[in-house]
């Protein structure tokens, strides 16, 4: 590894550390610290829990428009990070899906403890399974599966969404099979970011007018 990469590590292992042990840790609350502790039945679906920090996330929300009476799903929410700092935002609705049972209970605990229980909604849900996604026009990833699952679910957002004629927004955090959503011709790219960071790209698709 080179010694600039070495450096973006630990300065990014520093950073979550101060926020866990100093910040959330006395207040009962875990959005920060990792989790790759997967079910062996669930490894083949989830590539398991690493947190996408606040600034960036609320970098990302800025660029959205809440004219447009907007309702956010984050597909594979983890411990909640995102949900948490939609709630900043005037969303019509806020929700997320994890396969993984504990980091919904941890998710949970961190919206109950931060009086947010009402107004945000998680469950334990496999993407492939949930029927609801017509429910909402923003959609958030954060790399949470393959490539074929990632397809599926895609599939499955535009199929659920095009009979009610509204406009999508996805956001893709790590987008490391953007082709996926890049073939769907619906989709065009809205914006482009840069989490300095952790040094992901995050870009923000809209579906077409009159798709």
């Amino acid at each position: 590894m080179k010694a600039k990469d070495l450096l973006y590590r630990w300065k990014r292992y520093a950073f979550f550390a101060f926020q866990y042990f100093f910040l959330e840790k006395p207040r009962g609350l875990d959005f920060t610290m990792r989790d790759l502790d997967i079910p062996e039945e669930q490894k083949k679906f989830i590539h398991g829990y690493s947190k996408t920090n606040e600034r960036h996330l609320r970098n990302i929300f800025d660029r959205l428009p809440f004219m447009d009476n907007l309702s956010l799903l984050d597909v594979g929410c983890g411990k909640g990070v995102v949900l948490k700092e939609a709630a900043r935002y005037p969303f019509d609705k806020i929700a997320g899906i994890d396969i993984n049972f504990r980091l919904i209970e941890r998710a949970r605990i961190n919206f109950k403890r931060l009086h947010l229980e009402e107004r945000i909604w998680c469950e334990e849900r496999n993407a492939l399974e949930f029927e609801d996604y017509g429910k909402y026009n923003v959609f958030f990833f954060f790399n949470p599966f393959g490539r074929e699952i990632m397809e599926t679910v895609i599939d499955k957002i535009l199929a659920s969404t095009y009979s009610r004629q509204k406009r999508v927004y996805l956001i893709y955090h790590n987008p490391i099979f953007k082709d996926v959503i890049e073939k769907k011709e619906v989709f065009l790219l809205h914006h482009q970011l840069y989490d300095s960071l952790k040094q992901y790209e995050t870009y923000i698709y809209i579906t077409r007018t009159g798709w």
